[in-house]
């Protein structure tokens, strides 16, 4: 659905992206996550033509896109880190504008609406960010777009809406549609996406299916009380007054062989976060 190359682009002297490649598979969620300055929203800027490549391809459908991308984006459902509307508008006003332009009727708005909580009393000038948000996810999904490219959408939402929120992207992804979104937010990213990139200095540096992700890093252990143990694959020993941390590598039935030896008050045995790998992809300059 997305296949972008080497795609460059410069603000004269600035750099806003310097060589990105990646490629996003038709009903696939994309988490594309690097931190502030990036080139995040440089290439989403570009997919979505409203800037122009200095140089390499980036292609929607089979289509390279370009500044006013028209025929592209007529499917396409896009979010912007910030939401901007017309000010003096109310709410109701300004998604049945949009509806118009779509030619779409208002049932599907009106079920987002309520599960978002959107509030449709005020101006758009009198929203908080959170309810600016909001009426931005309502206007980017109210057509039930094929392509959904999201810039921030989690960003000044309350836990209820993150939650509404990343329910929505698994029932549009049930409905075959294919979802870019950068966050900051790794958690969430975590949660629904079924691959990710991180992107560093305007490249990037990884791109993997989530769960080849998981099965390739190590597990996080944690147990009390502390006990002697020394298996093959253990790293970064930490103890502390009570508990004993570290990361294994092994063979998982081999660890709790061993762990079913001893008296344990609590033991906790997870995957590492796709934040504990950014960093360490990121902090470490490793390139995949």
């Amino acid at each position: 659905m997305i296949k972008v190359n080497n795609l460059k682009k410069y603000y004269g002297i600035s750099r806003g992206i310097e060589a990105v490649t990646l490629e996003v598979k038709p009903g696939e969620i994309f988490g594309f996550i690097g931190p502030n300055g990036a080139g995040k929203t440089t290439l989403i800027r570009i997919l979505m033509g409203l800037l122009e490549k200095d140089s390499g391809s980036a292609l929607i459908n089979n289509q390279e896109v370009h500044m006013n991308s028209y025929e592209i984006n007529q499917d396409v459902g896009y979010l912007p880190s910030e939401s901007n509307f017309f000010d003096d508008y109310k709410v109701p006003d300004m998604i049945k504008f949009f509806q118009d332009l779509r030619e779409i009727d208002s049932s599907y708005s009106i079920e987002l609406i309520k599960r978002l909580n959107l509030d449709v009393s005020k101006k758009v000038k009198e929203l908080s960010f959170g309810n600016k948000k909001k009426l931005g996810i309502v206007v980017a999904l109210m057509h039930k777009p094929k392509l959904l490219i999201l810039d921030e959408p989690t960003t000044g939402l309350d836990p209820l809406a993150q939650k509404a929120f990343l329910d929505l992207m698994l029932e549009h992804k049930k409905l075959g549609a294919t979802i870019f979104l950068s966050s900051h937010v790794l958690n969430d990213v975590q949660k629904v996406c079924d691959k990710v990139s991180f992107i560093k200095n305007g490249i990037v540096i990884l791109s993997e299916d989530m769960d080849t992700l998981k099965e390739q890093e190590h597990k996080k252990v944690s147990l009390s009380p502390i006990v002697s143990l020394n298996l093959e694959g253990m790293e970064n020993r930490k103890t502390n007054s009570a508990t004993f941390e570290f990361e294994f590598h092994g063979d998982i039935n081999a660890l709790l062989k061993e762990l079913s030896q001893y008296k344990l008050k609590d033991v906790t045995i997870r995957d590492v976060t796709l934040e504990e790998l950014f960093l360490k992809y990121y902090e470490n300059d490793i390139h995949a």
